[in-house]
């Protein structure tokens, strides 16, 4: 619960990214990919940049999944939600989560539209992300990374989408 009012905090009280946080982000994407870094509002920003900064942390340097930490969610600017529509995302999930994959199917229309996006935001970023130009591996990571790992047979991506998901849950 404390970790839910903390992220409900950093989207109505996020500030504009600081000018060291853009050194970073411009460090790690191109032109093309800050385009689509851009599409986020702050508090978006703001949590790819957590992200990244943990997968740093973890001694981790593979450039895809740096540009993937940054990028991971961009697929969530194609239907803006509201904090309401975040809200219910996290509530319904937590009293029925059998029911959120059934809910998540369909169009982003009427109250459904909050778990739509949840469900395929991962598909729309990794289209978004291989438009702007994004090798595949950075691709693959961004429509992977809500996977169970245990999906994963490639040593080298479960270990990636490992960190980037461990990284994804601290922030």
């Amino acid at each position: 619960m404390r970790y839910r009012l903390w992220q409900f905090w950093q989207i109505v009280w996020a500030k504009p990214l600081t000018t060291g946080a853009w050194a970073e982000v411009t460090a790690v994407l191109t032109p093309a990919e800050l385009q689509l870094f851009r599409r986020f509002p702050a508090n978006d920003q703001w949590h790819g940049v957590r992200v990244l900064r943990l997968v740093q942390s973890s001694g981790c340097a593979h450039p895809a999944l740096w540009k993937a930490a940054l990028l991971h969610d961009v697929g969530k600017t194609e239907v803006r939600l509201t904090v309401r529509d975040r809200i219910l995302v996290v509530v319904g999930g937590a009293l029925w989560p059998g029911k959120t994959a059934v809910w998540g199917d369909g169009e982003a229309r009427g109250w459904r539209r909050p778990f739509v996006v949840k469900a395929h935001h991962p598909a729309w970023g990794a289209e978004m992300a291989a438009a702007a130009g994004c090798d595949s591996l950075t691709v693959t990571l961004v429509r992977r990374h809500q996977d169970s790992l245990a999906e994963v047979q490639q040593p080298e991506l479960h270990e990636l989408l490992r960190i980037l998901q461990w990284a994804d849950d601290q922030s």
